[in-house]
C-alpha cells in the first residue's frame, strides 16, 4: 500500500478565546496559557487552581490561592456561556472583605464590602444584615433568595431634645479632672409637643451616667425628676461621685410621662443621648 505524502489533518482545534477578559489574566499570562495548550474558556474552566498554577510555574506571583480567590475557572465558565446546570459539581470561590466602622459607643456607623472577583466596592451607612446578604448573593452569582420585605418606615424623631450634655465647669477644668474629684454634669432639656397630649406640661426623669471609653463599664452619676413645660428649655445640673481614672463619655437617659402620672404607667417617650468626654487623671489628687 502506497503511503500518502499528505497525511489527513487531525480534528480542528477550538477557536482561541480572549483569556484576557478574565480578571487577573493579562497579555503575558494569556500567552503562557496558550503555549501550555489552554486556548479556550472551556479548557480553562476544566482545570483546578493547582493545575493552572503548574502550567504557569515560572510566572511571578501566581499561586493556587490567587487563582482561586480571583475565580479564574468560574469566570471562564461564565464566559463560555455554560448553562446553570453545567456548573454543578464544580467548586468555586467568591471572596469578600467586610469592614465595619464602629463608633466609641459600639454602634456601627458604616459598612464597607469589597468583592475581589469583580474588584468592586459597596458601602452604606450603619448596619443592614439583609442588604449584606443580598449583595453577597448577587456578586457570587447565587439565586436571589426570598423577596426582600418592604423596608420599615424610619422611626419618628423623638420629642425629647438634649443639648450641651457636658461637665458643669466650662473649659479644661471640666474636661480634665483629678482623681477623687466629684463629677458634675450639666445639660439643657426641652420637650416638643407630643401627639395625644393636651396638657402644657409633662413629667420627666433624667438619669446621667458615664461610660468608660473602650469598655462596657457604666458609672451612674445622678438622677433627677420633675415637671417641664412643653416647648420651654430647662437647664439641669447634676452632681455625683468621682469617676475612676480614664476617659469617659457622658450619657443621659430621659423618660417622659404624662403630667401627674401614677407609678407603673407607661411612659410617653424615652430618649438616650451621648455627651462630651471627661478625662480623669491617674495618681494622687492635686493639692488645693
Amino acid at each position: 500500500m502506497r503511503e500518502s505524502n499528505h497525511p489527513e489533518p487531525g480534528p480542528p482545534r477550538p477557536t482561541a478565546d480572549d483569556l484576557q477578559k478574565i480578571t487577573g489574566i493579562g497579555p503575558s499570562l494569556a500567552r503562557r496559557l496558550g503555549e501550555a495548550g489552554v486556548n479556550s474558556y472551556r479548557e480553562l474552566a476544566s482545570l483546578t487552581p493547582e493545575q493552572i498554577t503548574e502550567l504557569l510555574a515560572d510566572a511571578v506571583g501566581i499561586s493556587p490561592e490567587r487563582v482561586a480567590s480571583q475565580d479564574w475557572a468560574g469566570q471562564a465558565r461564565r464566559l463560555a456561556g455554560s448553562a446553570p446546570g453545567d456548573a454543578k459539581g464544580h467548586q468555586r470561590y467568591a471572596t469578600f472583605h467586610v469592614e465595619l466602622l464602629i463608633d466609641t459607643d459600639d454602634k456601627i456607623r458604616r459598612t464597607k464590602v469589597r468583592h475581589f472577583q469583580t474588584d468592586t466596592e459597596d458601602n452604606w451607612p450603619g448596619w443592614d444584615g439583609r442588604q449584606l446578604i443580598t449583595l453577597i448573593r448577587g456578586k457570587a452569582g447565587l439565586d436571589p433568595g426570598p423577596p426582600r420585605a418592604p423596608e420599615a418606615k424610619p422611626p419618628r424623631a423623638s420629642p425629647i431634645h438634649l443639648d450641651e450634655l457636658g461637665p458643669a465647669e466650662k473649659g479644661t477644668r471640666g474636661t480634665f479632672r483629678h482623681p477623687g474629684q466629684p463629677t458634675a454634669a450639666r445639660m439643657t432639656l426641652r420637650v416638643s409637643p407630643i401627639r395625644g397630649v393636651d396638657t402644657g406640661a409633662v413629667d420627666f426623669t433624667a438619669d446621667v451616667a458615664a461610660r468608660t471609653v473602650g469598655s462596657h463599664d457604666r458609672h451612674p452619676i445622678a438622677a433627677t425628676s420633675g415637671t417641664i413645660t412643653i416647648g420651654q428649655p430647662v437647664s439641669l445640673e447634676l452632681a455625683g461621685p468621682p469617676l475612676p481614672p480614664g476617659m469617659h463619655s457622658l450619657e443621659a437617659v430621659v423618660v417622659v410621662h404624662a403630667q401627674n402620672h401614677k407609678p407603673g404607667e407607661q411612659p410617653l417617650c424615652r430618649h438616650r443621648a451621648m455627651g462630651e468626654l471627661v478625662y480623669v487623671a491617674a495618681g494622687q489628687p492635686a493639692s488645693q
